[in-house]
């Protein structure tokens, strides 16, 4: 993680107008289990904003960690990345999500994900093509705060 990542995330979430955007912190247990259950080490800069900011609104929604009290009923990193592995290998679709991690789903139903080396890309499921949206994480959330 550089650290104009670091300074720029933390300058966007002091001001009062992105504060609405913050979420619960995701634990590190369970960022280290899903990790271990999907055979994938987070992004640092991922990790970084999961374990201070929750999975917040940072031009996309990303998807959390960890199971929260009042939203049992909202899917993790885990159960969504597990499901589209699960469908997409049935339809032998999207190949490149078997070894990576989905960070966001778009208004589509596309799934964001990043690759396992660390190229962030949306499957559009409607036409069965693959967009690359950054080279890395930072990249993609420094272009879109």
């Amino acid at each position: 993680m550089t650290s104009e990542f670091k300074n720029a995330i933390d300058k966007y979430f002091s001001s009062e107008e992105t504060k609405i955007f913050l979420k619960e912190r995701n634990e590190e247990k369970d960022i280290q289990q899903t990790e271990k259950e999907l055979n994938i080490t987070f992004d640092n800069s991922y990790k970084y904003l999961l374990l201070n900011y929750g999975d917040a609104y940072v031009g996309i929604g990303l998807l959390p960690c960890t199971k929260r009290g009042s939203k049992k009923a909202e899917q993790t990193i885990l159960e969504i990345t597990k499901s589209f592995r699960s469908t997409y290998l049935e339809f032998q679709v999207c190949n490149e999500i078997q070894s990576s991690y989905v960070i966001s789903i778009d208004g589509s139903g596309d799934p964001i994900f990043i690759t396992q080396n660390g190229n962030v890309k949306i499957y559009y499921h409607d036409n069965n093509e693959i967009e690359k949206l950054a080279e890395n994480f930072e990249e993609l959330i420094l272009n879109n705060i």
